[in-house]
């Protein structure tokens, strides 16, 4: 199946993300494997500029969180974008060089910082690329916004509320990231801010953008109610942004955006609560389903619901000085990249006869594939939870005793208590790899060797911009 370099339209152009999307899980797989495996073993291991715990860190911030990310709002948006909206993308061969564009320089940023380690910042950004990358995702939005004005009468729908959301705060996350504060309180705030934008709401509103597609498109449902779709997004929307700054509870940061985070956090669960209505009384209305692709779905919802509930929970007054700055923080993150990445595998299933025109059998492979999967995250998520409660209640004890356990025999305890479920996660990266791995093979087996099945049709139409 031959891929053109200059696609005709959205349809063609993803071709291009269906067949990159295994690939860049088994980058992300691999970087977060080495990661934990130096972590436990880095006594034994040399040190040098690239085998160090700091950039392997943030190597794998970099892959997790703007390459992956970028990627993921890109493909959503050529493919989903004129679906919601019903008509064809205006300007489709600029939307096509800007969206290379954005991968592109996230890609140049994995190079750069191989190169030059030293302006390689926590994120993964680059000092050498950042403004450009704020330039290009400037006229992505552009072309988003020119394309929402182009419908004349027709509002947006659900999912795409969602990405132009996503495109949104990805954005003002680049505006916002500095990494040369002198202050730690500034520190502490832009990092804080950043995480909100960039990860919470831009992994959030990529999955509620997808969950909203899949659960009509996917398996067939009748979407129950638009309102309550409405109530989660402008919810999650004024929420999110502001739910990190509890997690450093007790810093440097004024109180009252300490405050703010920790109600504004437990109000999370009203617009949770609505998109959880309208998932169950959606999905009752299914005319017929394939078992994987609706076992990822409600896995990757249910994923995505355990995360929000850690964000209410850890809000607690009681709670939050014992979870402060623990891997707590790292299980939530965690939380909504896999169901973003669970609903991503099953998005990818379900286009592969619509773009390639080319039957996915579920066999045994893509069974086990989604058995794996939700192993390895349920796993993955108890395991950094975990390690944050103990973390929490060791350093909250060493400090009520005079005893800290940052360093001599508090740390030596405080490490016996943690070093067993660390090791967990170094094995549970390295099972991850098998899952990506075997989506990989099953992608490439259905697009060469599937049998071929009627694909998709383009019942687009163009629309001038209204004067």
């Amino acid at each position: 199946m031959r891929i053109k370099i200059f696609p005709k339209n959205e349809q063609a152009f993803s071709k291009f993300f269906i067949v990159l999307t295994p690939l860049f899980l088994l980058l992300l797989g691999t970087v977060a494997l080495t990661k934990e495996a130096y972590f436990i073993f880095a006594a034994i291991l040399p040190q040098n500029s690239f085998l160090n715990s700091g950039y392997l860190e943030k190597l794998n911030n970099h892959i997790t969180y703007n390459l992956m990310l970028s990627f993921l709002i890109v493909f959503l948006t050529v493919y989903l974008l004129p679906k919601t909206l019903g008509r064809k993308l205006l300007i489709f061969p600029i939307f096509f060089l800007t969206s290379l564009g954005i991968i592109g320089l996230e890609s140049l940023d994995l190079l750069l910082g191989v190169l030059f380690p030293n302006s390689f910042l926590f994120f993964g950004n680059t000092s050498f690329t950042l403004i450009f990358k704020i330039l290009i995702f400037f006229g992505f939005v552009g072309l988003i916004i020119l394309n929402i004005l182009a419908k004349k009468e027709a509002s947006l729908f659900v999912s795409s509320q969602y990405l132009f959301g996503a495109s949104i705060f990805y954005l003002i996350s680049l505006l916002i990231y500095r990494a040369d504060f002198v202050v730690f309180s500034d520190n502490f705030f832009i990092n804080s801010m950043y995480v909100s934008t960039h990860m919470y709401v831009g992994y959030s509103f990529v999955f509620l953008s997808l969950l909203h597609f899949m659960i009509t498109k996917g398996i067939n449902a009748t979407l129950y109610s638009k309102t309550l779709g409405s109530i989660g997004f402008w919810g999650f929307l004024f929420l999110l942004p502001w739910s990190n700054f509890k997690f450093y509870f007790g810093s440097v940061l004024p109180n009252w955006i300490e405050n703010i985070s920790l109600y504004l956090s437990i109000s999370l669960s009203l617009p949770l609560l609505a998109i959880a209505v309208n998932f169950f009384r959606t999905v009752s209305t299914r005319i017929e389903e394939n078992k994987v692709i609706y076992s990822l779905i409600s896995f990757s919802f249910g994923i995505f619901v355990i995360t929000n509930i850690f964000q209410i929970v850890s809000s607690l007054s009681n709670i939050i000085p014992i979870l402060s700055l623990t891997n707590f923080a790292i299980a939530i993150r965690y939380g909504y990249v896999f169901s973003a990445l669970l609903i991503t595998i099953s998005f990818v299933y379900y286009l592969i006869p619509k773009i390639f025109g080319r039957e996915v059998k579920f066999s045994r492979l893509e069974s086990l594939t989604s058995f794996l999967l939700k192993l390895v995250v349920s796993l993955t998520l108890f395991s950094n939870a975990l390690i944050g409660v103990i973390s929490g209640y060791s350093w909250n004890a060493g400090a009520n005793a005079g005893n800290p356990t940052i360093y001599g025999e508090g740390f030596g305890l405080l490490w016996s208590l943690i070093s067993t479920p660390l090791t967990l996660n170094m094995f549970l990266s390295l099972t991850l790899l098998l899952p990506f791995l075997l989506f990989f093979i099953s992608v490439v087996k259905a697009v060469v060797n599937g049998e071929i099945t009627e694909a998709e049709t383009i019942e687009l139409t163009e629309e001038e911009i209204p004067v």
